[in-house]
């Protein structure tokens, strides 16, 4: 097949001429007897480092050894060796279902000997969709769809998604117009009050109608209130102030029916947002990765005001920018700008300002104009024109150019606020939780040193240490869990790590309910590895060091201290850890794929670990092996993380150091594991009491690294 600039890309399914082109482009190799992926380039999700420039002599050039698909606008034109690609400024995007992010890889370069990653086949059948037989596949069954879990789908399953959108023929039918009146949130408080409004909507709505046909007019709005008696200006009254969320709820609803987001549940109730509406919506949100708790949130509302098939779209839009991403080592987003609209600036090398690129934003922008995915109808002809995907499916198009402090071994260091910080003991002297407000959440900055300022690349909502239940001595005793501040550095990167549960850890938090619901299994998805891990995807270890007067750095002890991924994506941003700094899963993903990127390093892989744990629940012993660690990359040089003080509220300055009793509702007091009665004051002061007050116990929080 000769190159061509005129090889257009037809806007219907099945295009004649790709089979024919992905047999040659990707047996080109095989033509001159080499294997595909020359030196330079890594095929299984890894970096991929250019090789050398192809020479420009058309007489000298020697035969195509890795040929890639080159598009632009939409439209096929021609092919290009992926070395010349990558040094030309394309980006080089891998198709194929066996794409991975760089820390789930098994090498660095092609002739690299692999280093085996065990959970890599699990996030590669995960991202298909496959549920294997064991409990990663038995939870992912159960949570469906991974995306928010930092697993996003490949195309293949995006292209089932859209096939299956399209012979919905229920979507056209839903009116999703009352969906245009959102104005505030609606959330879930419980089935009776569910019923209880549906009920009144219900009699409501019958009695208005009445009073339609008997005027004969099709909206309340066009009612002549001068011809109503008190009684039905009550009703429509009534029916104006509840219609809009009743109405609202009713239009979601029927759009989550008609895609089957009710299947295996409940029957809803009608108008009303009860537990079956709930865990609809929290299951949509998942789709179409809508940070939300199942209600009907401005975000969720945005997305369900699309159709089905824009939706499927904007999924394919995000997995394909995920993707070029990684492939290019960009991470910039826009989130260091003061407004959506106002990049922040930085001074370059002739001496003026430039923007901070947002390359998320670019990226996308660039991925549209490639591939042609202006609307749903091209977006579905282009996945289904890519037919059933090979391992390896590379393609190359003209995206954003790197920002010029770019380099393959950047100056970066990480800040982290610590945001708002209450080290008082959150309990009244009843066991009443006291109000800790918080307007400064933690953040965490990742910033590169270039001609001399600190430029921001990103910035993320994290976590810090906070209350948390621990083990002393056969007791469950509250414990203050500290974000240490200070200077530390990111040494080693881990990907797919485990968590060797310290003493003191409490059965419940390692025990969950095995499928009959009456006993209790080892929670292996909070050791890990699993996406649904207590450290997540990936996790960047905190280490103590010191400096040298020669600048080399002598890393030291390990805190237990880390930044990692976190399934718990609605805790980020509200909630406390047990002092690690948590991230969403693909953010913290991206993040350390950006660093391994930037900086030099080794991978350690894996080493035997050989932990285990007896555990006691209810007079049974389970037993908690861990036999492998998570996926090491070791840093050459490590990265500087400086974690700020915050800002201390409160009349206490220090974290309170030891252990406080739990308190006792049927006692009426703060009890100690030898039986005493104790108060305790909002500073953490524990003094002895014979008079106990009564009161309700407090509820647990959510205990999360």
């Amino acid at each position: 097949m000769q190159r061509s600039d005129e090889m257009t890309l037809p806007k219907k399914r099945g295009w004649s001429w790709w089979p024919a082109f992905a047999t040659w482009l990707l047996c080109g190799a095989c033509a001159v007897g080499k294997p595909v992926g020359t030196p330079g380039v890594v095929l299984d999700g890894g970096r991929e480092e250019p090789a050398s420039p192809v020479g420009s002599s058309a007489a000298a050039k020697p035969a195509p050894t890795h040929p890639v698909a080159v598009f632009q606008d939409g439209k096929l034109a021609g092919t290009i060796e992926i070395a010349e690609a990558r040094t030309s400024g394309k980006v080089v995007v891998d198709l194929g279902d066996d794409w991975t992010p760089y820390i789930f890889s098994e090498r660095t370069n092609p002739t690299d000997d692999a280093l085996p990653q065990t959970y890599r086949p699990t996030y590669l059948a995960l991202a298909r969709g496959e549920f294997p037989n064991d409990h990663h596949g038995a939870r992912a069954k159960r949570d469906r769809y991974l995306e928010l879990y930092g697993i996003p789908p490949t195309l293949s399953v995006l292209g089932a998604r859209f096939r299956e959108v399209e012979r919905m023929a229920c979507a056209s039918k839903v009116d999703l117009e009352p969906l245009e009146q959102y104005q505030r949130i609606v959330p879930y408080i419980d089935n009776p009050k569910a019923r209880r409004d549906s009920a009144q909507f219900l009699a409501t709505e019958q009695r208005v109608k009445l009073l339609l046909a008997k005027q004969g007019v099709d909206a309340p709005d066009k009612l002549d209130k001068v011809r109503l008696g008190a009684a039905d200006k009550n009703v429509l009254k009534t029916y104006e102030k509840i219609a809009p969320t009743a109405l609202l709820v009713r239009a979601a609803q029927r759009r989550l029916a008609c895609e089957g987001f009710f299947e295996g549940k409940a029957a809803f109730t009608d108008g009303a947002l009860d537990w079956s509406t709930n865990e609809a919506i929290a299951q949509f949100e998942k789709k179409h990765r809508v940070f939300g708790w199942g209600f009907l949130s401005k975000d969720t509302v945005l997305a369900l005001k699309q159709s089905p098939m824009e939706g499927e779209r904007r999924a394919v839009l995000r997995v394909l920018t995920e993707r070029a991403l990684h492939a290019n080592g960009f991470l910039e987003d826009g989130s260091t700008w003061p407004k959506s609209d106002r990049p922040r600036m930085f001074r370059g090398k002739d001496g003026k300002e430039h923007p901070i690129p947002n390359l998320e934003r670019e990226v996308e922008a660039a991925v549209i104009r490639a591939f042609g995915l202006e609307t749903p109808e091209s977006t579905r002809a282009w996945l289904e024109a890519l037919g059933d995907l090979p391992k390896e499916k590379l393609v190359a198009f003209e995206g954003p150019k790197a920002p010029e402090y770019y380099s393959p071994n950047m100056d970066l260091s990480v800040v982290i606020d610590r945001g708002d910080v209450w080290y008082e003991f959150p309990y009244d002297e009843t066991g009443k939780e006291r109000a800790q407000p918080v307007q400064r959440r933690p953040m965490l900055t990742l910033l590169v040193d270039y001609l001399g300022e600190k430029i921001p690349l990103a910035r993320y909502g994290t976590t810090v240490g906070g209350w948390r239940s621990e083990m002393v001595d056969g007791t469950e005793m509250w414990k203050y869990k500290n974000s240490p501040v200070g200077p530390r550095v990111w040494k080693q990167i881990v990907a797919a790590p485990v968590w060797l549960p310290p003493p003191g850890t409490t059965a419940r938090t390692l025990l969950s309910r095995g499928p009959s619901k009456t006993g209790y299994v080892v929670n292996l998805h909070e050791v890990g590895p699993s996406y649904a891990s207590a450290y997540g995807l990936v996790a960047a270890y905190h280490s103590t060091f010191r400096a040298g007067d020669d600048g080399e750095v002598e890393v030291r002890g390990d805190e237990g201290i880390r930044t990692h991924g976190s399934v718990d994506y609605m805790s980020i941003m509200q909630r406390h850890s047990h002092g690690c700094h948590r991230l969403h899963n693909h953010i913290a993903v991206r993040l350390m794929s950006f660093v391994l990127a930037h900086r030099t390093h080794t991978r350690l892989g894996q080493h035997n670990v050989g932990y285990r744990n007896v555990l006691e629940q209810e007079g049974t012993e389970y037993e908690l092996k861990i036999e492998k660690s998570g996926y090491a990359f070791q840093l050459e040089k490590p990265v500087p993380v400086d974690v700020l003080p915050g800002r201390i509220l409160g009349k206490r300055g220090t974290p309170v150091a030891g252990a406080i009793p739990k308190y006792d509702a049927a006692a009426g007091a703060y009890v100690t594991p030898d039986g005493g009665a104790v108060k305790v004051d909002r500073t953490g002061e524990v003094t002895p009491t014979e008079t106990p007050d009564a009161g309700a116990p407090p509820a647990d929080p959510v205990a999360t690294p």
